[in-house]
């Protein structure tokens, strides 16, 4: 696993992306992410940026290494890669936060046949509940590609001043071996993978 960024501070802003039901309307008068822990195959150290716009949106940017592809020629190994997130956010006593949505951004050039899977899932550490969402691509598919999750249940951090927020996302090709190829994830224009996480919080 490899830890990234140091300690930033982040300001609360009351402005959101989108409406958020069941929350209060405003982050916490302070918080800031306290580090990110990450390791897997489509996110060897030092290939993962993890930013921040405001209170309420969370983009995590994914180099070229989070790319799974088949064919012929290639190896079993690459036809799946997956990245686990760690995700340390210390906050206001009083509140806890939860992901309400997120948006995977990439590309993918898909043969006849071969079938594309982006997967991704969401828990804090410490909790047993889970929320998870599947996208299928069947071939022939050329060009990108967006994800939306609306988080099916609200799994919320522990109330009170921390909440490590974990976030396991995969892609996958098959059939392996095949004569069709495929290649899924890098975004072509900036060899970037693009997820965007919307965070809504809550008073407790």
């Amino acid at each position: 696993m490899k830890y990234a960024l140091p300690a930033l501070s982040l300001l609360a802003t009351t402005a959101l992306a989108t409406p958020i039901p069941d929350a209060v309307a405003a982050a916490p008068p302070a918080f800031k992410i306290n580090k990110v822990v990450y390791g897997g195959s489509g996110c060897p150290q030092g290939t993962i940026d993890v930013d921040y716009t405001n209170s309420a949106i969370l983009p995590i940017y994914f180099s070229k290494d989070f790319t799974a592809s088949v064919g012929p020629n290639i190896v079993a190994d690459q036809s799946r890669k997956n990245c686990q997130l760690n995700i340390d956010i210390l906050y206001s006593p009083g509140y806890s936060f939860s992901v309400y949505s997120a948006d995977y951004m990439g590309w993918g050039d898909l043969d006849d046949g071969v079938k594309g899977v982006v997967k991704a899932q969401y828990y804090f550490s410490g909790q047993t509940q889970t929320a998870s969402s599947t996208m299928v691509l069947n071939g022939p598919f050329t060009g990108k590609y967006t994800k939306h999750d609306d988080v099916p249940i609200s799994v919320w951090s522990p109330c009170g001043g921390e909440g490590m927020l974990n976030v396991n996302s995969e892609v996958a090709l098959t059939p392996m071996g095949g004569s069709g190829s495929g290649t899924l994830a890098a975004v072509k224009e900036s060899g970037r993978f693009t997820n965007v996480l919307y965070i809504k919080w809550r008073q407790c």
